[in-house]
């Protein structure tokens, strides 16, 4: 949680200092622009808490970045990913397009695990696609909205201990190991609000 709280600080104050020292190129016309967000996530297991930021390059039309957010749906994680999105107008107020792709990093409390068994995570593949609004406040600065079709994967291994009182069964008696490999592909429903500087 540390090691989380610790890289998170020192991405947002990168993005600060950034964003307080850029300095707009006549020659490309390209800026820095940081997204952060808050959302839910609705799915088969539920409804639960998404934090996002994502910082890169504002082109025109076109954005590109790379965000790292919190994720509580049905098991917590952490998703890395890369961020494209288009504007549909080259203008303070218009609709947009965006698509995430990256890595899905397991973070499980304890409410994620059993008592009865060992659960050992690890992440897998993170997607999120969608269509949003952005209304700008100024110059550069924007509240978006938006709303897409989100996927994470999380493989979880469960080890018990099985006592056996029956030597043929078990080689023997005494006690054994059972392994389960879950594979949770979790798809859900993606509802974020935002501003963009």
């Amino acid at each position: 949680m540390k090691k989380f709280l610790s890289a998170f600080l020192a991405v947002t104050m990168l993005c600060i200092v950034a964003h307080a020292q850029e300095k707009k190129s006549k020659d490309c016309g390209c800026s820095f622009s940081s997204i952060n967000q808050v959302g839910l996530l609705e799915g088969s297991t539920g409804t639960a808490f998404q934090i996002q930021t994502i910082n890169g390059m504002r082109f025109n039309q076109w954005f590109a970045g790379v965000g790292i957010g919190y994720d509580r749906y049905r098991i917590r994680s952490i998703p890395l990913f890369l961020d494209l999105r288009w504007s549909l107008f080259n203008r303070r107020n218009t609709p947009f397009i965006y698509a995430d792709v990256g890595y899905n990093f397991d973070w499980p409390e304890d409410r994620d695990k059993a008592e009865w068994w060992n659960s050992d995570f690890s992440g897998g593949a993170y997607y999120d696609a969608g269509i949003g609004y952005r209304i700008g406040l100024g110059k550069k600065q924007g509240i978006v909205f938006s709303g897409g079709f989100s996927f994470k994967k999380i493989k979880e291994k469960r080890t018990t201990m099985i006592w056996c009182d029956f030597p043929p069964f078990c080689g023997g008696g005494g006690q054994e190991q059972s392994t389960d490999v879950y594979d949770f592909k979790l798809r859900r429903i993606s509802i974020k609000a935002g501003i963009q500087l």
